[in-house]
C-alpha cells in the first residue's frame, strides 16, 4: 500500500464487515482479519465453537446486524456449512451487501444463488494475497457513506420492528435525522442493497409521524388565531356602536372597550405562541411557516381595515411582523427575516411620528431597527446594520434623559451600544469596537448592581465581558483577554447552578468555554483548550439533542467541533481532527443549504473545507486538500465582494490563496493576489497587529519563488 492509499483510508469512514466462514477455515479467516485491520477496515468475526451457549446466535445477529457488508469465505466446507448458510440467510433478510470471495474453490452449482450472482475475488493463489486484500479493501470502501446508512437505518429499524412499531413517542426518527434518511433512501447508488421493507416503513412511519405532530400544532394555533380574530372583529363592533349611540349606559360602553382590549391582548399573545411554535416544530419547513403566517398576516390586515386602522391594532400588526421576522432568523430565512423586520419598522415609524410623546412607541421604534440591524449584519451589510444600530441609540439616548431611572431603556440602550461594537468589530475598528463595548458594559454594571436579583443583569455582563474579551484578543492582549472570559464564565456558571434547564445560559457557558480555550491555544497550552473545547462540545450536543431543529444549537455544535479539530491537529491526531471536522462541514453544509443567504453560515462552511483541507495536505491527499481549498476560496471571495469594508472577510480570502500557494496551486498569482488585498488593509489601518506579519511572510514566500525561477 502506498503512502498516498495510506493516508485515503484514513479519509474514509470505517467500513465494518462481518466474516462468515468454516471452523476449518480459520487460520485464513484470521490472516484475513489481520490483513483489512491495517487496510482501514474494521472486521466483526465470531471466533466461539461453544454452541451450546443460549445467546450465541443472538450475538452473530447482533454481528452481522452492525456489519455493513458481509465477506463470505467460499470453500467447500463453508458450502456445507449449516451455520454459515443460517448467516448468510439471515444477512440477505435485512438486504446486507455481500462480498463473497474464493478461499478454496467450490462447485458453481453449490454457492448460495445470493452469492453466485456476485463477483468473487480469489484469494486461492497465496503468492497475490496482498494483491487480492487490497481489491478487497478497495470494494468495501467503496459508496461506504450509503452503506454505513443503510447499517445506521437498518439497526434502529431492526429494534422499531420487533416493538410493535411503537408510535410518534418511541423510536421514530425526528428532525433533522429524519430528513437524512430521507435523503439517504433517494440517492442509493447503483448497485447499493435495497434498504429492507422494515427500514422503508420505519422511514416512512417517521414521516407520518412528524406530519401529524407539525399539523396537530399549527392546526391548534391558527384556529386560536382565528377565534381571537372573530371575537376582536366582534368587541370592535360593539365598541363602536357604544361610541355612536353617546346616551348608552357607561357600564355598557365600558364592557365593550374592556371586551376589544381583551380579545386584542388575545390575539396578541396567540400570535406569539403560533410564531414561536413554529420555531419549536422539528423538521419544519420555511415554506410551511410561509404558508401558515401568511394566512395570519393576511388575516390581521383585514382586522386592520376593518377598526379604521385603530393604532392599538396597527401596532399588535407591527408587533405579529417583529415576531414574523424573530421566526424567520431562527429558522435561518434571512430574506424573509430581513422583509418582514422592515415591515415592522415602517409601522413603528409611522405611529411614533403621528404621536411623539408616547414614548412607549419610541422605544418600539427603537427595537424594531434592532432586529433590522440583526439581520443586516447576519447578512454582511454593515453600513447598512450601523445606520440602524445608531438610529437606535440615539432614540433611546433621548428616551433615558427624560427618564434616566428607567432600567429598561438603559438595558435598551446598552444593548444598541454593544451593537454598534459588534458592527465595528466586523469592519476592522477595533479601538472603536472596544470603545463601544466597554461604554455597554459599564451600563449593565450599573444595572445590575441597582437590581442584584433580577438574572438577566448578570447574563448581560457575562455577554459583554466575552466581547471585551473578543477584542482584547484580536488587539493581542491574551491575558486581559482570558481574565476577562474567566470572569463572564463564573457568572454564567453560577446562573445555570440556579436553573440548569436555561438553555440559553447553557450555550453562555458553552461559549465561554470555546474562548478561554481559544487563548489557552495562543499561549500554548494545548491540554488546557482541550479541555475546555470539550466541556464545550458536551454542552453543546446536549442542546442539540434536546432540539435537534434549532439552527442555532446545530451550529455551535459545528464551531465546538472546529475548535476540537483544530487542538487535535495541532497534537498531530490527524485522524481523530479530520473525523471532528467532518462533522462540523456536514452541520454547515446542512445549514447553508438551509439558507444560502445567512452570510455567516457561508462562512463557517469556508472554515470547515479550510480545516480539512489542511489535514489532507498534512496526510499527503494533496488532490482533496486542493479542492476543499478551492471550494472555500470560491465561498470567501463571494462573501467579501457583497461586504468589501469588511477586514476580517478580506483576511478571510488572503488565507484561502495563501493556503493554495503553500499546496502549489499557482503559488505567484495566488501570493501576488494576496499581498494586494494586505495592502490595501494596511494603507486604510484595517489590519490588526495579529495579521501585519502576514505581509513579510508573503513578500518573502514571492522572493524565494522569484530566486527559484532565476535558477
Amino acid at each position: 500500500m502506498t503512502l498516498e492509499e495510506a493516508a485515503q483510508s484514513d479519509t474514509r469512514p470505517e467500513a465494518r464487515v462481518f466474516i462468515s466462514y468454516s471452523r476449518k477455515d480459520m487460520a485464513f479467516a484470521e490472516r484475513l482479519e489481520g490483513a483489512l485491520k491495517t487496510r482501514g477496515i474494521k472486521p466483526l468475526i465470531d471466533r466461539s465453537e461453544i454452541y451450546a451457549f443460549e445467546d450465541w446466535w443472538k450475538r452473530i445477529e447482533a454481528l452481522i446486524t452492525q456489519a455493513d457488508t458481509i465477506v463470505m469465505v467460499l470453500s467447500p466446507d463453508a458450502i456445507s456449512s449449516e451455520v454459515c448458510m443460517k448467516e448468510i440467510a439471515f444477512a440477505a433478510s435485512l438486504n446486507k451487501r455481500f462480498a463473497p470471495i474464493v478461499w478454496r474453490r467450490v462447485d458453481d452449482k453449490m454457492v448460495p444463488e445470493t452469492l453466485s450472482r456476485l463477483n468473487f475475488i480469489f484469494f486461492d493463489d497465496d503468492t497475490r494475497f496482498d494483491e487480492s486484500a487490497n481489491r478487497l479493501a478497495e470494494a468495501l470502501a467503496t459508496d461506504i457513506d450509503w452503506i454505513r446508512k443503510h447499517t445506521e437505518f437498518g439497526e434502529v429499524a431492526h429494534r422499531w420492528s420487533p416493538d410493535g412499531r411503537p408510535g410518534p413517542r418511541g423510536l421514530l426518527l425526528r428532525s433533522p435525522r429524519l430528513d437524512e434518511a430521507e435523503h439517504w433512501i433517494a440517492s442509493r447508488p447503483q448497485g447499493a442493497p435495497v434498504p429492507t421493507d422494515t427500514t422503508q416503513a420505519f422511514i416512512l412511519d417517521s414521516r407520518r409521524g412528524a406530519t401529524r405532530r407539525r399539523n396537530m400544532l399549527t392546526a391548534s394555533l391558527a384556529a386560536g388565531l382565528f377565534l381571537a380574530l372573530g371575537l376582536s372583529g366582534f368587541a370592535y363592533w360593539q365598541r363602536g356602536i357604544a361610541i355612536e349611540q353617546r346616551g348608552i349606559a357607561k357600564s355598557e360602553a365600558t364592557r365593550a372597550e374592556r371586551n376589544f382590549g381583551a380579545a386584542k391582548s388575545t390575539i396578541d399573545h396567540v400570535i406569539l405562541d403560533l410564531a414561536q411554535g413554529l420555531q419549536d416544530v422539528e423538521g419544519m419547513r420555511v415554506e410551511t411557516v410561509r404558508r401558515i403566517l401568511e394566512r395570519a398576516e393576511v388575516a390581521v390586515v383585514e382586522l386592520a381595515s376593518k377598526t379604521e386602522n385603530n393604532p392599538a391594532v396597527r401596532r399588535s400588526q407591527a408587533v405579529m411582523f417583529s415576531v414574523f421576522s424573530d421566526t424567520y432568523f431562527r429558522l435561518g430565512a434571512t430574506e424573509r427575516a430581513a422583509d418582514y423586520a422592515q415591515k415592522a419598522t415602517g409601522i413603528f415609524r409611522t405611529l411614533a411620528a403621528e404621536n411623539p410623546s408616547n414614548t412607549g412607541w419610541q422605544r418600539d421604534l427603537s427595537a424594531s431597527l434592532h432586529y433590522v440591524g440583526d439581520v443586516l449584519l447576519a447578512q454582511g451589510n454593515l453600513s447598512g446594520a450601523l445606520a440602524v444600530f445608531r438610529e437606535g441609540f440615539d432614540i433611546m439616548r433621548t428616551l433615558i434623559a427624560i427618564d434616566p431611572s428607567n432600567m429598561g431603556w438603559q438595558s435598551d440602550l446598552s444593548l444598541d451600544t454593544q451593537s454598534i461594537g459588534d458592527v465595528l468589530v466586523a469592519a476592522g475598528d477595533l479601538a472603536g469596537a472596544f470603545n463601544a463595548y466597554d461604554a455597554a458594559l459599564d451600563i449593565t454594571r450599573a444595572i445590575a448592581a441597582k437590581d442584584p436579583n433580577n438574572t438577566g443583569w448578570p447574563r448581560g455582563v457575562s455577554v459583554g465581558l466575552q466581547r471585551i474579551g473578543n477584542v482584547l484578543v484580536a488587539q493581542g492582549n491574551l491575558v486581559g483577554a482570558l481574565a476577562a472570559y474567566r470572569e463572564g464564565l463564573e457568572i454564567s456558571r453560577a446562573l445555570t447552578a440556579k436553573d440548569p434547564d436555561n438553555t440559553q445560559w447553557q450555550d453562555d457557558v458553552r461559549l465561554s468555554f470555546i474562548m478561554v480555550g481559544d487563548v489557552l491555544v495562543k499561549q500554548g497550552d494545548l491540554t488546557g483548550a482541550l479541555a475546555a473545547f470539550r466541556k464545550s462540545l458536551d454542552i453543546q450536543r446536549a442542546l442539540a439533542a434536546k432540539d435537534s431543529g434549532n439552527a442555532r444549537w446545530r451550529r455551535g455544535l459545528s464551531v465546538s467541533l472546529e475548535r476540537v479539530g483544530n487542538v487535535l491537529r495541532a497534537q498531530g491526531v490527524l485522524p481523530d481532527a479530520l473525523a471532528a471536522y467532518r462533522e462540523g462541514l456536514d452541520i454547515s453544509r446542512a445549514l447553508t443549504t438551509k439558507d444560502a443567504s445567512n452570510a455567516e453560515w457561508r462562512r463557517d462552511l469556508s472554515i470547515s473545507l479550510e480545516s480539512v483541507g489542511h489535514v489532507l495536505r498534512a496526510q499527503g491527499v494533496l488532490p482533496g486538500a486542493l479542492a476543499a481549498y478551492r471550494e472555500c476560496l470560491d465561498i470567501r471571495r463571494e462573501l467579501a465582494a457583497k461586504s468589501q469594508g469588511n477586514a476580517a472577510w478580506q483576511m478571510d480570502v488572503v488565507f484561502a490563496l495563501h493556503n493554495l500557494a503553500l499546496s502549489g496551486d499557482n503559488p505567484r498569482a495566488r501570493s501576488s493576489e494576496a499581498l494586494v488585498i494586505l495592502k490595501q488593509l494596511n494603507s486604510q489601518g484595517l489590519l490588526t497587529p495579529e495579521n501585519q506579519g502576514t505581509i513579510t511572510i508573503i513578500e518573502g514566500e514571492l522572493a524565494k519563488l522569484a530566486q527559484a525561477e532565476r535558477q
